[in-house]
């Protein structure tokens, strides 16, 4: 008797629906070679009769997903993080991997916590590659027990069984003022990421890269966020306030679309940078100059990575990769500066 259709067919059902164990069953799903090719076909044709779907949580709690990477996605609403992640599942996929994507909607700004890490180990993958903001406050030891991970653009340190691919902010913020020096512009405003452990680094290379030229009087930050709301909130204010910076030198583009929005609302003109060069950057109605963190060879980087680690979890290799970024310059940064 086939199962009522208002219920996901079992294991039990397909067993049923056979005429065998329980447990054949079993062992055709986890290792078909060891069934004869009779009763494998029997258990085959009630599967695909049935529409019988493997329990993915389930089998995990009797045996390990040796072929199972579990990918944890923060920062949702910046194409960054799905760029990114596009490129490590080729990568993962390639090598034989399936993948499993957990999503992590961040709202305190502080980026992925252990939660999401433990549902994935819960599932016992083989490894775990987490793309976006992590808690750098947070130890993610007993989350991840012995499970490898990766952590890509986290702003975290390697520890343990982990390892880190991120962008040389240093180079990146650093080429984002040099451009804008060598444009005219002195008076250049941090719009910043808010609290999170990536904003904090791309602050403090602001900072540096400001004094490197000699402009410690005319450093200026504003706190935003990551979102183009947070960038369009920060500058509208700042706006409104009276001031009117030469350049905005913005913690992500979609930040600087925000300021952009802004700026346009009030007739304000200002040289304006982004960071990470997603795809919208390019088109013709925003032409954005934005600092390229090249997602392709950091997704490649970190899902190699994460494969060596798995690998070779005692070996001594470099577990931290940095990709040097690149300036692309479009025409938001091509205003001409204005007299001070």
């Amino acid at each position: 008797m086939l199962p009522m259709p208002n219920r996901r067919p079992t294991i039990r059902d397909v067993a049923k629906h056979a005429g065998v164990s329980k447990s054949l069953v079993s062992l055709v799903l986890s290792d078909p070679g060891k069934v004869s090719s009779l009763r494998r076909s029997r258990v085959e044709d009630s599967i695909r009769e049935l529409g019988y779907q493997p329990n993915l949580a389930a089998r995990s709690l009797v045996a390990e997903n040796r072929h199972a990477i579990g990918v944890v996605l923060g920062e949702l609403h910046n194409p960054w993080v799905l760029e990114v992640a596009e490129v490590v599942r080729e990568q993962l996929q390639a090598a034989g991997f399936d993948v499993l994507f957990s999503a992590a909607a961040i709202h305190d700004g502080q980026g992925i916590g252990t939660a999401e890490l433990q549902a994935l180990r819960d599932l016992r993958v083989s490894g775990i590659l987490v793309v976006g903001s992590a808690d750098d406050a947070a130890s993610f030891e007993s989350a991840l027990g012995e499970t490898p991970a990766v952590f890509v653009g986290s702003g975290r340190e390697p520890q343990a069984n982990t390892a880190v691919a991120s962008i040389d902010d240093e180079q990146g913020f650093g080429l984002v003022i040099d451009h804008l020096v060598s444009g005219g512009n002195a008076q250049i405003t941090h719009i910043s990421g808010g609290s999170g452990p990536v904003a904090a680094l791309r602050e403090a290379a602001y900072h540096r890269a400001m004094q490197r030229h000699g402009l410690r009087e005319q450093v200026q930050v504003v706190e935003a966020g990551p979102s183009l709301q947070a960038g369009y909130e920060a500058v509208a204010q700042l706006l409104a306030s009276g001031k009117r910076p030469q350049a905005l030198a913005c913690f992500n583009d979609l930040c600087a679309f925000g300021a952009m929005q802004a700026l346009d609302e009030v007739g304000a003109s200002a040289a304006v940078t982004g960071y990470d060069n997603i795809s919208l950057s390019s088109l013709g109605r925003i032409s954005l100059t934005s600092v390229d963190s090249d997602s392709q060879d950091l997704g490649r980087g970190s899902a190699r990575l994460l494969l060596h680690l798995m690998r070779n979890p005692e070996g001594k290799f470099a577990r931290q990769i940095k990709i040097l970024p690149r300036l692309i310059v479009r025409a938001s940064s091509e205003v001409p500066p204005r007299s001070l």
